[in-house]
């Protein structure tokens, strides 16, 4: 920490105490009028007289302010690091030197308001030869006879001004737009700023120095500033040597650097996957290209230094003239900058190489350095490198597929000696694992029997493979189950032995009304489940039959020229129903969909007609109840994956929490049982299995109907397939449309024709 002169170190006493505890320069100040005293004006206790009282008619008023007009702080504190600016100058004779009988010398004058004092300095000029700097050092300088008792202040500064500091004078020419605005302010005038005189001495030795020739030949190229302005800089082409013309040549594609620290150029040649040639990639190495070249340097014609002539008799006693201006010296016609374009061919020693392109940075350079506009490409060379191959490979035709594993890995083993597994599209298997669109199916078939038999399709979309189940009937004669194994099936009319992979059923092939061709067998597709139509809705780009604007499109193509008569004809079969304490028309899903067929025929499938009913359907949305048996099932099949079996100690649990009344808990407290008891459940599913256990009138929960529920030993369920508990835990109650109503006012209000109609009419 810093020390102030004159003020004790102490550890409160710092730089930032000061004008808050001891104001040093009261003498500045008169505390009786509250007035600022100037610093000219004679003070108590600096040589001066005590200030007279106010009433005595010798008083005089030593302030700039009428009496209690003036600052209400000292000058110290209210001028605290301002500083007004003056420029000038003063003329010194040089009696001794010839020719010149004076210099100017420019100053700069700072007068401080918070004490009045006075600093002068002169900037420095290189190569003056005189001492510059601080010429009075900042303090309060006294007038010259007679008013020596008085010190110079702000008053006798001013623009055209002479004012004298010791034994100097001084010429103000001008100030700064703070010394201008103060000083009218306080109602000083300032006039222009004045010209000052040209310096005589400054004059001549430039005039000197710019007929001084060089005295030595020392050539010393001073390339250090240029490095330091585009030092890193690079301007960047693309450039291409078209080499077709030589037996086995070829196109090579080449990138050519420019650096402009040293203009050096630098060529690199971008050299193709299995090009087969042993290259490192340098097409030229970094130094400076000549524009023509017909023979090597001789000895001594690339120094810098050049000999005119020898004088004397030989080289003994002899004496050496040297080029001192660079009369002989040549530049060697060497690429620059300026010679670099988009559309140039270089001469790379016999070598032509056209640029035909460039980055950025070297298009603002251009654009900035010579005005260039135009930077467009040149594409003619810009093509795949196989074109100007001759007798480039073909690719490689497979061999028929032997129907031995998959087409995957056939192809593995022909294209590599060492076959790896196919790659899988991960991105796809994180997003949509153990995600599968399942649909309801009746098989199609020339034997009676067979058309009664009912699968479930399930297309798994982490892999695009499907697998088929078969739904037991009692006394069917069919045992049910697997059906079909998970794989991919393949489109029908498509020769498996082909070479080529054939297609392979998508999501897309599978909706309500379709007919599919799996393993030789055909299946009616005639229902799905809420995840399936939900997901098709969700992604309606992908599913075209699910979106509702291309559906509602067509009826309104449809029924625009009859809409009329049509929606008359029809009206018959809707009904009126309170929805929201307003009445609407409603149909049955069986009425809308006969509408719909006799409307569209084949170019409706239920697809749509399902979309249609659940976008408008007027029933509540209230969910629908769960099959208790599958949820069981369900529960059981999890708690036996788990190898769960601590059974007692969940009926300990519930006695420690409800020793008194235990038969009946609320459903808040069988969650905190599950996740105490750590039973190995999904909370989806553990709000099903709440949802279907018997409820008292309070909607409390029988502790007896949850612990059975938990005891598959007690009551065996019925065996289920496997099941994604996240996604197909929601959906135990298949999707039935049968009985569905529809808002028949909605639909039509979506279709909008009577409007259009009437629009047209008026």
């Amino acid at each position: 920490m810093l020390r102030c002169s004159g003020l004790p170190f102490l550890p409160g006493n710092t730089f930032q105490d000061i004008g808050r505890s001891k104001f040093h320069k009261s003498h500045h100040f008169d505390q009786r009028n509250r007035v600022c005293i100037l610093v000219d004006s004679k003070r108590p206790g600096i040589g001066g007289k005590p200030l007279l009282p106010t009433d005595s008619p010798d008083y005089a008023l030593p302030s700039l302010y009428p009496p209690k007009y003036g600052p209400a702080r000292p000058s110290w504190l209210e001028y605290d690091r301002q500083v007004l600016c003056f420029y000038g100058f003063f003329q010194e004779s040089l009696s001794d030197i010839d020719r010149i009988p004076y210099q100017v010398r420019k100053v700069r004058i700072l007068y401080y308001l918070e004490d009045d004092t006075m600093q002068v300095s002169e900037p420095r000029t290189l190569n003056s030869g005189i001492p510059q700097g601080c010429l009075v050092t900042r303090q309060r300088i006294p007038r010259p006879a007679p008013y020596d008792g008085e010190f110079t202040s702000l008053l006798d500064l001013n623009i055209n001004h002479t004012v004298q500091l010791f034994d100097r004078v001084y010429t103000v020419t001008g100030c700064d737009d703070f010394t201008r605005q103060f000083l009218n302010r306080l109602g000083v005038s300032v006039p222009g700023a004045v010209e000052q005189p040209i310096d005589p001495a400054t004059e001549i030795r430039r005039q000197q120095d710019s007929a001084k020739l060089a005295k030595r030949p020392a050539y010393k190229i001073d390339t250090l500033g240029k490095f330091l302005q585009y030092d890193r800089k690079v301007l960047r082409f693309k450039g291409v040597w078209d080499d077709r013309g030589s037996v086995f040549g070829d196109v090579h594609e080449l990138e050519v650097l420019y650096h402009l620290s040293d203009d050096t150029i630098e060529i690199k040649e971008k050299l193709p996957v299995n090009s087969g040639r042993d290259s490192n990639g340098m097409f030229l190495r970094r130094g400076r290209l000549p524009k023509t070249f017909d023979h090597l340097p001789t000895m001594g014609e690339s120094t810098p230094v050049m000999v005119l002539n020898v004088v004397g008799g030989g080289l003994k006693g002899g004496r050496y003239l040297t080029d001192c201006v660079g009369i002989g010296k040549t530049d060697g016609n060497y690429y620059r900058d300026a010679d670099l374009r988009i559309g140039a061919r270089l001469n790379v020693y016999g070598r032509m190489v056209l640029l035909t392109g460039c980055d950025r940075f070297t298009e603002g350079y251009y654009r900035e350095m010579y005005g260039l506009e135009d930077f467009a490409p040149i594409y003619g060379y810009s093509a795949s490198r196989e074109q100007f191959v001759h007798g480039r490979r073909t690719e490689r035709e497979l061999p028929p597929f032997n129907g031995w594993g998959t087409h995957e890995d056939s192809e593995g083993n022909c294209l590599t000696l060492e076959p790896k597994p196919p790659k899988i599209n991960f991105r796809k298997f994180v997003v949509y694992d153990r995600c599968s669109l399942r649909f309801g199916a009746r098989m199609i078939s020339n034997v009676r029997e067979n058309n009664d038999r009912f699968f479930v399709i399930n297309y798994h979309l982490s892999d695009d493979t499907i697998s088929v189940y078969e739904i037991p009937i009692r006394n069917s004669g069919f045992l049910g189950g697997e059906f079909i194994k998970r794989r991919k099936l393949f489109l029908p009319r498509q020769d498996p032995f082909s070479a080529e992979r054939p297609a392979c059923y998508g999501p897309q092939h599978f909706f309500l009304g379709a007919t599919v061709r799996l393993q030789d067998h055909q299946f009616h597709i005639t229902n799905a489940d809420i995840y399936a139509l939900c997901f098709m809705e969700q992604h309606c780009e992908e599913f075209p039959l699910s979106n509702v604007s291309k559906i509602v499109r067509k009826l309104r193509d449809a029924m625009q020229p009859q809409y009329k008569e049509y929606v008359a004809k029809h009206m018959a079969k809707t009904r009126p129903m309170k929805i929201d304490g307003r009445t609407v028309s409603v149909i049955t899903y069986e009425a809308l969909r006969e509408i719909l067929i006799e409307l569209l025929g084949d170019r409706i499938v239920d697809q749509e007609i399902v979309t249609l009913c659940r976008l408008f359907s007027a029933e509540s949305e209230q969910p629908d109840p769960c099959d208790r048996e599958l949820v069981r099932s369900a529960v059981h099949a999890e708690l036996n994956r788990a190898l769960w079996n601590d059974l007692e100690r969940t009926k300990e649990h519930i006695y420690h929490l409800e020793p008194a009344n235990a038969e009946w808990l609320t459903p808040q407290r069988l969650r905190t049982i599950v996740k105490a008891c750590k039973l190995p459940l999904d909370s989806a599913l553990v709000d099903k299995m709440l949802q279907v256990l018997n409820k008292g009138e309070q909607g409390n929960i029988s502790t007896e109907d949850f612990l059975t529920m938990l005891n598959p030993a007690a009551v065996p369920s019925k065996p289920i397939q496997p099941l994604n508990i996240k996604h197909d835990v929601c959906h135990f109650t298949p999707y039935r449309v049968t009985g569905k109503l529809v808002n028949w006012d909605e639909l039509l209000e979506h279709i909008d024709l009577e409007r259009t109609l009437t629009n047209q009419t008026s």
